[in-house]
């Protein structure tokens, strides 16, 4: 298992390749923070890929939430931030 701690407002390549997401877990979940997450490789735009969470942006939620997954990506894994104030948040993979 590998993991990925992020706090900014960015599109952030976890991944590119397949592979395993297990899940995100909520550190911290800053102010009107949101998140996407794809199976894709393009940086520039990720929504040219495969929504696996969050076809539109959707609000961080609380801290300590645990959001199980368990889903096999094609093309590579992409989180996609944005909103107000960044939190953090850590993302499970492998």
């Amino acid at each position: 298992m590998q993991y990925t701690n992020i706090a900014n407002k960015a599109t952030n390549v976890i991944k590119v390749g397949a592979g395993f997401l297990q899940g995100v877990t909520v550190a911290g979940a800053g102010t009107s923070w949101t998140m996407q997450i794809f199976d894709s490789s393009d940086a520039g735009t990720p929504s040219n890929g495969s929504a696996i969470f969050g076809a539109t942006a959707v609000t961080v939620p609380a801290a300590n939430t645990q959001i199980v997954l368990n889903v096999h990506f094609t093309k590579g894994l992409i989180v996609v931030t944005g909103g107000t104030t960044a939190g953090e948040l850590v993302v499970e993979w492998y």
